[in-house]
Parts: structure tokens; sequence; C-alpha cells
């Protein structure tokens, strides 16, 4: 099937020795193939040559899971396995790696019933409040500081109703990818461990914030499912880590102090 290629990305880009890629098709090319409909598809492949290159990618992609189960507004993705062979050696060099493509933005806008809006700065406020508050406990969840919805830094915007909504990806700095590239600037919390929590979302109604607090509690249970549906496709050791992580964000939620001191008391003003 002929399709187009490109690099993208930013910190990926500079920093990996596999980049990013978006790919694009000709309409009738994909047509009764798995990609109809479709005629952009980014493809996320593993940042680096380590063994553990396509156990951080599941990760990730399990991000992409957690966040479809959270959302109404969420990028579909599948896995792939793609095979890359590298030229500019002398002998010519093929990788297997565990890959997943994610679908363009206009795609879920389509599904939405809505459009993307391309604005560089939006106002925290103009966002649906209960839409901003889940998509700020789940990156608080998976311990993401690399997004900023105000910024469409690693998220979109999408306007459905009348109302602006967060459409957030790219989790691979998330502490619970745990990638050994992972790294938080000061500029996103000034926390200096890549696991370390930092609460990035804007102060809400403490009655919207109690909302999604219960909404993510009723959830549990499916999110932790989706980590062990996976068993099979992790160590022993990455499937008790990843639970672990997880199950450390519940247990703020479930403790009306921890509650208070991690998130309410951190929530941002400006």
């Amino acid at each position: 099937m002929p399709a187009e290629a490109r690099v993208r990305g930013n910190f990926r880009l500079n920093n990996c020795y596999f980049p990013p890629l978006k790919l694009k098709f000709n309409k009738n090319d994909v047509d009764s193939t798995v990609f109809s409909g479709n005629k952009t598809l980014k493809l996320v492949v593993p940042c680096e040559t380590a063994k553990d290159k396509n156990s951080l990618i599941r990760r990730e992609y399990l991000c992409y899971q957690f966040y479809q189960t959270i959302s109404s507004y969420f990028f579909r993705t599948r896995l792939a396995n793609v095979e890359l062979t590298e030229v500019s050696q002398k002998k010519p060099r093929t990788y297997e790696l565990l890959a997943f493509f994610v679908e363009d933005n206009s795609i879920v806008a389509k599904r939405s019933q809505g459009k993307v809006i391309k604005s560089t700065t939006i106002s925290p406020a103009a966002f649906d409040e209960k839409q901003s508050v889940r998509n700020d406990y789940f990156q608080y969840m998976i311990g993401n500081a690399d997004w900023s919805a105000v910024f469409q830094h690693n998220s979109n915007t999408l306007f459905v109703g009348g109302k602006y909504i967060p459409l957030s990806y790219d989790f691979d700095m998330s502490g619970f990818v745990n990638a050994p590239y992972g790294r938080v600037s000061p500029a996103e919390g000034g926390a200096t461990d890549p696991r370390a929590r930092v609460y990035r979302g804007f102060c809400k109604s403490k009655s919207a914030m109690e909302d999604i607090r219960k909404e993510f509690l009723e959830k549990e249970s499916a999110i932790i499912a989706l980590i062990e549906n996976e068993a099979s496709n992790f160590s022993k050791y990455d499937l008790t880590d990843m639970k672990a992580y997880v199950n450390g964000f519940f247990e703020i939620l479930k403790s009306d102090r921890e509650f208070e001191s991690s998130i309410l008391a951190q929530c941002r003003t400006k």
C-alpha cells in the first residue's frame, strides 16, 4: 500500500534513535482496509534501541486505553508490528519494533460532531469544567507533567456543542511509562524525579473536583483490569510496578487528607 511519510515531533525527533512518523494515505488506496477513512495517521515507535523498547511502547499504548475509559473524547489507537531497515550503514540492519497508530484529530472531531481549534493559546476558563478536570486527573494518575491544554503542548482542543474540550496525546514522559529518557523541567512543576506526580490542573469548582474524583474511583477496577489484561506481554516486575504506580493515585483519591493536600491545595490559579 503506497503511503507518504514524514518525521514529526520535537523531543523525540531530536533525541531518539528512531524518529516518530506521520503517514499520509490516498483515500482510494485505503478503502476496504483497516485504514479506511483515515487520510493521515501518527505512528508511534520506540525512542531507543534498548531491550525494553517495546515494553515502553506498550506502556504508553496503555495510557491511551486508560483515557478511552475515562473520557468520551479520545484518540483511537491500534498496535502494529513494524520492521525498519537502516540502510545508512555499510551493512543494512533490521529492527523488529512494536509500534502503534494514532488517528488524526480531525477524525476525533468528526466522531464527536465538533471541530479542531487551531488557536495557540486558550484561556483555562474557556474549557468545559468537568472535561478539563478529567484530563487533569488522568495526567496526574499517569504522572505526566509534559503537557499544557492552554498552550496546546501535547494537547489538541476540540469545540463540541459550544464547549472547549482538551484532547491529550504523547505520554512517554509520564511516570507510568517510566522511560529512561523521561525528564521534568522546572517549568513543568519543578520535580526532579520523573516519576513524582505534579498536579498541573487549574482550580475548578469544588463540586466538579469532587464529582470527577468519584468518577475515577468508580472506574478504578476497569483501569486496573486494562493492566491485568496485558499480563502476558510484561514481566512480573513491570506488571507489579504499573499496578503499584496507578494504585498510588487511587490511594490519594480515597483519602480526604491526601486529596486535599495533593490535588485541591496544588491546583493552579494562573
